[in-house]
């Protein structure tokens, strides 16, 4: 377990617990409204990605970029990666561009771990309740990246780990609202 679960243990849980999570996890969404889930964790893991590995946070972690994945389950399920993202995503893709300019670099790696980790441990779960093949969420070595991931989390990361948690929070809640229209 990483070093930083202790202290982001009850964020995640209110995230865990959000209705557009919940929702997720029934194994009853709407193959429209995971698309559209899709198409905003797109544009979240494809600038995490890109700004971790040009700041060589991933050089030793092969396998863990998960946005090739997303756009492939996206156009399975026909939608569009260049689909207009809602403000929260944008906000979330902003928070990124951000760190790396403003030479806060190191911090993106709390991105890595509030979204990547995620997946590395629940994706096996979520995978089996989406629509799609879930590629997202295939990993060819599990266990590996998430040893290699942990050892490289440090408690200075744990107030951005936190802002991470609730970026995606108001995705979740900006997803709801679309749903619900």
């Amino acid at each position: 377990m990483s070093i930083l679960n202790e202290y982001t243990k009850e964020k995640h849980r209110q995230v865990e617990s959000h209705p557009f999570v919940q929702y997720l996890l029934t194994g009853d969404i709407k193959p429209e409204h995971y698309v559209l889930f899709l198409e905003q964790m797109y544009v979240v893991y494809s600038a995490i990605e890109y700004f971790a590995e040009i700041s060589h946070i991933l050089h030793d972690l092969p396998g863990i970029k998960r946005s090739e994945n997303i756009r492939e389950d996206i156009i399975e399920l026909g939608g569009d990666v260049d689909n207009k993202h809602l403000p929260a995503t944008e906000k979330y893709r902003k928070r990124i561009v951000d760190l790396y300019y403003g030479d806060m670099k190191r911090l993106i790696l709390a991105h890595v771990y509030v979204r990547h980790m995620g997946d590395l441990y629940g994706g096996k779960v979520i995978a089996k309740r989406v629509p799609g093949s879930g590629k997202m969420y295939q990993f060819d070595d599990r266990p590996g990246l998430i040893k290699a991931l942990d050892a490289k989390l440090t408690l200075d990361i744990v107030d951005e780990a936190l802002l991470g948690f609730d970026l995606a929070a108001g995705i979740f809640d900006e997803l709801m609202e679309k749903i619900n229209e």
